[in-house]
């Protein structure tokens, strides 16, 4: 019987939860009410221990391997309120990873049925062997050299050949989304996916559920579990969090058909990325499809979050495509990040990315809500001769994640890097091309969430010919955007400037 599979944080967790940081917050305001009124005596052994607690936790922070720009946070908020904010660190520290045990258990599941050494070509490019094995160390994802790849400037171009694609299936469909939303794009899947269960295809599709919440009726549901062989589940993060409602989202956006073809890229299934729905102005989106044996690591990437939802373990071998040998000159690497790994490969990927660029760094993101470490390391580019452009909206989805990504503006524009706005609407294509000859498209965003918190994926290409198209993309796109420039930074007004430093310093909590 084909039901609907979903994990939940137990009410009684978040119940605790919510009862600690009420006391914790009470024992606080208690210590200053008693400072304040001076009856220091009351509250004195508190202050002590708040006070030692206090120091053994930021000693333990700045010990910590933690960005810089992530330490400073929580060493200033506990400063400030001791007891609340050392139980949110530690509520948030145990939600970061899952716990060691599941951990353990899921790299077991995975390495059982990923059985594929790390593979070595022969290449006179420095590079692509440092990251190739960068990428392998860190996540066990390999290269491949035997893949066509696709790039697809507008997600709109990528659902209509993804829906032919979709009808050529003849084993099986698995289609893992942050957000799924009703609209006329998901009725469109749902017809072809409602003919393809009745031939026998088999489908499993995984979604967000704080992502998809407000977009995905209830009865939009009904109709995907009532179509045979389709199997439907529900990603909700482990563990207790300082939000339970937002931390550790599945943001993944993955298409695999018959271990053969895969889409990776930044669009969701919903409206607005095919412009169908007009939401902050034109959505500009970007994406990939890949035929041929790097499918198998986007394949190893759906099993481990299938797994890590619904518990049912499956055979990647049962599902592997067969592929002919393409002999490719390019070079691409699909990879996954997220908090069952004690590593930051996204963050790792981008930083070897930016550091490798001579001539030119192009940047698209929505978000720019990046740790010191990089924003040094674009400076650096920039100072150092190399043509840095970055690409962000002028039509924000989020008005304070906007002005917190101005607020990262500064240093990057006294090092001679070019912004721009994309004045049309909303830029949501997530993309780094370095000299033309290297590129990133997937859908880890340049901010914290992405960075250090969520499930991701995404694609390293090398010296392949559709990188040309990736550059003369972002290029057009800048044509028609605002470059923004030290001067109009230097027009704030004195409370933009004063909410711009207060917004940097609670950049990595939000």
């Amino acid at each position: 019987m084909l039901q609907n599979e979903r994990i939940t944080t137990p009410l009684w967790k978040k119940l605790i939860f919510f009862i600690l940081a009420v006391i914790f917050l009470s024992i606080q305001i208690v210590i200053y009410y008693f400072t304040i009124v001076g009856s220091f005596r009351e509250s004195r052994v508190l202050y002590i221990i708040g006070l030692i607690l206090s120091i053994i936790v930021i000693l333990y922070i700045i010990n910590s391997d933690a960005s810089a720009s992530y330490k400073l946070t929580w060493v200033a908020l506990i400063t400030f309120l001791p007891y609340f904010f050392i139980f949110l660190y530690f509520s948030n520290y145990s939600a970061k990873r899952l716990p060691k045990r599941k951990r353990k258990k899921l790299e077991k599941v995975i390495k059982e049925n990923y059985h594929n050494n790390f593979k070595s070509y022969p290449n006179e490019d420095i590079f692509t062997t440092k990251v190739a094995r960068l990428i392998y160390n860190e996540s066990f994802y390999p290269m491949y050299n035997d893949t066509k790849i696709k790039f697809f400037p507008d997600a709109k171009l990528k659902h209509e050949h993804m829906l032919e694609m979709l009808k050529q299936a003849q084993k099986y469909i698995f289609m893992e989304y942050f957000i799924i939303s009703d609209g006329q794009l998901l009725e469109e899947l749902l017809s072809v996916l409602e003919e393809l269960g009745q031939k026998g295809i088999e489908i499993k599709i995984l979604y967000d559920d704080i992502g998809s919440k407000r977009a995905l009726s209830s009865h939009t549901i009904e109709r995907f579990v009532k179509i045979p062989n389709l199997k439907l589940a529900v990603y909700e993060p482990l563990g207790l969090n300082i939000n339970p409602a937002v931390n550790y989202r599945d943001h993944r956006k993955i298409c695999i058909i018959d271990g053969q073809y895969s889409y990776c890229g930044g669009d969701n299934l919903a409206d607005e990325y095919v412009h169908l729905k007009t939401r902050f102005g034109y959505w500009r989106d970007n994406a990939l499809f890949l035929d041929g044996e790097a499918t198998t690591s986007f394949l190893a990437m759906f099993l481990d979050m299938w797994y890590t939802s619904t518990k049912e373990q499956l055979d990647i071998k049962k599902y592997l495509g067969s592929f002919a040998k393409e002999n490719q000159t390019n070079f691409v690497i699909p990879f996954s990040d997220g908090p069952n790994t004690n590593t930051h490969v996204g963050y790792d990927v981008f930083q070897s990315l930016i550091n490798a660029a001579n001539k030119t760094l192009y940047i698209s993101t929505p978000y720019l809500i990046i740790d010191d470490e990089m924003l040094n390391a674009i400076s650096l580019a920039a100072i150092s001769g190399v043509d840095v452009r970055i690409l962000v909206p002028k039509i924000p989805d989020k008005k304070t994640v906007f002005m917190m990504t101005r607020a990262h503006y500064k240093k990057l524009l006294h090092s001679g890097v070019k912004i721009y706005e994309y004045t049309p609407g909303f830029n949501h294509a997530k993309n780094i091309i370095v000299d033309g000859k290297y590129a990133f498209c997937g859908t880890i965003n340049m901010d914290y969430r992405s960075l250090f918190l969520h499930y991701e994926c995404g694609c390293v290409v090398l010296n392949d010919p559709i990188i040309s198209e990736m550059e003369a993309d972002f290029l057009q796109a800048l044509s028609v955007s605002d470059h923004y420039t030290l001067e109009d930074w230097n027009k704030r007004n004195i409370f933009g400037k004063f909410f711009a430093f207060l917004l940097r310093i609670f950049a990595p909590m939000l």
